[in-house]
């Protein structure tokens, strides 16, 4: 866990290029649940336009690249009692040794003072013990949850975890909201992404940005530009239906209809403000939240 976000503004930084990328891919033989081999999940997220990718099977560290797409080095660990938790890192010695790890509290521990992102996974999956608010909440050294899993659309529980996200916010835990399609099938790639904020097209660069929060998460909607003004926070998509700007415990401050939001923080109540953006059908998209003292 080794996060440096301006929680005041995590979208400070403005340099750069917005990357898209998926965190959580299965692949065959190496995850029992995934159905492609590497090579065509690779193929098939290079064809949808993905700029960085991690192979994150399950107990199983998978290596593949070239130079199409950005590799990040990472796995899915779980425990025997199904706890599920993501772990990226370019030091790929720190990722191997999570495997050796059985207990989640041990692997949390391991990593508070390691180079590596950690993700706890589709925290509203009905398999025992996908989260209760409570467990989320004491649990530590951990950077973000998954906001959204495509995958949990076909499975028992629900894709959208806002709710559990919120509720850490409002506790006033530093919590980073990540999507991710969780694909083990042709059918489950290209439906979710990270758009990152990245200076240079490299996985340093990029978990750089991850670490910092200076991204956005979606299940399909695209936002072009989020940015902190004085005294306002402006969000701009091309073709987004409605902008929500969401406070303490998940309360919605205010609302427009239309591809730009520019909110006025004299309307916060709370200690955070974060955005959601509603596209056509059921896409959506999530910024990260701003705190500060003065919302």
């Amino acid at each position: 866990m080794s996060n440096s976000v301006n929680w005041s503004n995590p979208y400070a930084e403005r340099s750069g290029q917005w990357l898209k990328g998926n965190l959580h891919a299965h692949t065959s033989p190496a995850s029992g649940c995934g159905t492609l081999r590497v090579e065509d999940v690779w193929n098939r997220y290079v064809r949808a336009g993905y700029d960085f990718l991690a192979l994150s099977d399950h107990m199983n560290f998978s290596v593949f690249q070239d130079m199409r797409m950005i590799w990040i080095p990472g796995l899915e660990w779980n425990s025997p009692v199904g706890e599920h938790t993501g772990v990226y890192s370019l030091d790929q010695a720190v990722v191997r040794r999570c495997i050796e790890i059985s207990d989640q509290g041990q692997l949390l521990d391991f990593l508070s003072d390691k180079d590596a992102m950690v993700v706890l996974n589709h925290p509203n999956w009905q398999l025992v013990p996908h989260y209760r608010r409570e467990q989320l909440e004491a649990r530590r050294n951990y950077d973000g949850i998954e906001v959204y899993n495509q995958v949990i659309e076909r499975l028992d529980g629900y894709a959208i975890s806002s709710d559990k996200w919120d509720y850490l916010l409002m506790k006033g835990r530093r919590v980073l909201g990540l999507a991710s399609d969780d694909s083990h099938n042709a059918a489950d790639i290209g439906n979710a992404f990270l758009s990152v904020r990245a200076r240079e097209r490299t996985a340093p660069a990029i978990l750089s940005a991850l670490r910092a929060g200076n991204f956005y998460c979606s299940s399909g909607q695209t936002i072009l530009d989020i940015r902190r003004e004085p005294g306002r926070i402006v969000v701009e998509t091309p073709d987004a239906q409605e902008i929500r700007a969401i406070g303490c415990g998940g309360v919605r401050l205010d609302y427009v209809k239309g591809p730009c939001m520019s909110f006025d923080l004299s309307k916060a109540a709370g200690p955070y403000v974060r955005f959601a953006v509603y596209g056509q059908g059921s896409t959506m998209a999530w910024t990260q939240p701003f705190f500060d003292g003065a919302i």
